[in-house]
């Protein structure tokens, strides 16, 4: 992607104490391309962690100690932000990824647990840091170009998540490409147990796959190895330090509060389970569906084949998406978002896979696709704009409370059957978009209320849509 002459564009300060980024779209081209080459190691061994590391559980236990992990690390975000800052933040998140992928070279309890609970431990901070640097960027953003800002952050987050989620697009390819190279077997007898929803984790009815050759697995990790150093790079390089509003800047103590009272907050509260319902979503997809589904019925090395699907339907929408809401208004798109998320689910809860019904395995990650790139995009836009000054104890609670639900999925597969975690996911959808819309109407209100208070005509946004 070449730059255009926007980033070149000098943003004033709002005041001397809190200026804005001086190329908001470069910086943002930055941190995407980082994430990116993090992210095609992270999510392909991610995608692949629950049929590699099969034995005892090893490969779902060490996902639930990763997001468990998270569920602190949140809460911690932004004191430790304070202290060492947004940029070192994302690259000690780094340097901790690439010890997560080195782990994988010989994964027991006693490298892959401990590198995954260094990588929750590390998740809030980054994560809360690539909110504020969007965050602040498209505020010089919606400066620069004359638009309202959530129509400018809606553009710089399309960027980001197109690129994030190319991802899956790039990690799965290189990871089928090269497990390919394997001479194990994937026919019927790589099938023990059933496949689909029926599969549970009790002995008598798993979901057991063959694995590939280790010296295969080796070069899969020594590719996503150089794709960490890549990330390394671009971001201790090319990555302006971030300059936080003295509104973000606070003790331990006050930051705990602050995350403690955002989340008593009506609207954070309303929101919260559609932002679990929406991480539980994408742990089934990333850890059942491409075991319970894909490897058992058609074996492991298709697994990336079909997950690119998903990332190249993401990427794509992604991008378009940051477009459209211009003109839609997001409470259209997380209606869409949310209609898609309880048609997959329903699909998998009725759906008995068949090998001869190979373009069903690839329809639906491509369709579940368009929401995932809705919610990545819409939720960082819509908590920059519902939470104001309360942006990085906002974008803490929303990782936690993600965490925790990609938490509960992954410790809930280790006795529960995927059917009923099914019917699990869709009540909380329900619940989820109901609370949506209460948020929604509360911000819509308190906005409108305000406005006439200070003589303030109403925004097209009000007049028109959400």
């Amino acid at each position: 992607m070449v730059a255009t002459e926007n980033t070149s564009i000098t943003v004033k300060m709002s005041d001397e104490e809190n200026p804005l980024p001086k190329h908001p779209l470069r910086d943002t081209l930055v941190i995407s391309f980082s994430f990116m080459a993090i992210y095609t190691s992270y999510l392909a061994i991610q995608n692949l962690q629950s049929s590699l590391n099969q034995e005892a559980g090893l490969g779902v236990t060490s996902l639930a100690c990763l997001y468990g992990t998270i569920l602190i690390s949140g809460t911690m975000a932004p004191s430790f932000i304070r202290i060492v800052g947004a940029k070192r933040s994302l690259v000690i998140a780094w340097i901790i990824h690439t010890i997560y992928t080195a782990s994988n070279f010989y994964p027991t309890w006693a490298t892959l647990i401990p590198s995954s609970i260094l990588l929750g431990g590390i998740a809030g901070p980054q994560w809360t840091s690539q909110g504020l640097y969007l965050s602040r960027n498209g505020d010089a953003y919606s400066r620069i170009i004359n638009e309202n800002i959530h129509s400018a952050l809606s553009k710089l987050n399309g960027i980001f998540f197109t690129c994030y989620e190319a991802t899956q697009i790039t990690g799965n390819l290189i990871s089928s490409l090269v497990l390919q190279q394997g001479s194990y077997d994937e026919s019927e007898d790589n099938v023990t147990k059933t496949c689909g929803a029926d599969s549970c984790p009790i002995a008598a009815n798993g979901t057991l796959i063959e694995e590939p050759d280790t010296h295969v697995v080796y070069i899969l990790l020594g590719i996503f190895l150089v794709c960490d150093i890549i990330g390394i790079c671009l971001t201790a390089f090319l990555l302006p330090k971030l300059i936080a509003p003295k509104s973000q800047k606070q003790s331990l103590s006050k930051s705990v509060v602050s995350c403690c009272t955002t989340l008593v907050d009506k609207k954070m509260t309303l929101l919260i389970p559609l932002f679990m319902s929406q991480a539980m979503n994408q742990g089934l997809l990333l850890s059942e569906y491409t075991k319970a589904f894909i490897s058992c019925s058609l074996g492991i090395s298709m697994v990336g084949f079909i997950m690119a699907c998903f990332g190249g339907s993401t990427a794509i929408l992604a991008l378009l998406i940051g477009r459209l809401a211009k003109y839609t208004g997001r409470y259209v798109l997380f209606t869409i978002a949310s209609a898609i998320d309880m048609g997959m689910l329903l699909t998998l809860y009725f759906w008995e896979p068949q090998k001869d019904q190979l373009y069903l395995f690839f329809i639906i990650p491509t369709v579940w696709g368009i929401s995932e790139a809705i919610f990545q995009a819409q939720f960082n836009s819509l908590i920059s704009i519902l939470f104001g000054e309360k942006i990085d104890s906002a974008f803490a609670n929303y990782h936690t409370s993600k965490a925790f639900a990609f938490t509960t999925t992954f410790v809930c597969g280790v006795f529960l059957c995927l059917r009923t975690r099914i019917y699990i996911a869709i009540v909380l959808l329900s619940v989820g978009f109901l609370g949506y819309i209460g948020a929604e109407i509360i911000f819509s209100r308190t906005k409108v209320t305000k406005n006439r208070k200070d003589g303030v005509p109403a925004t097209t946004d009000e007049k028109t849509h959400l």
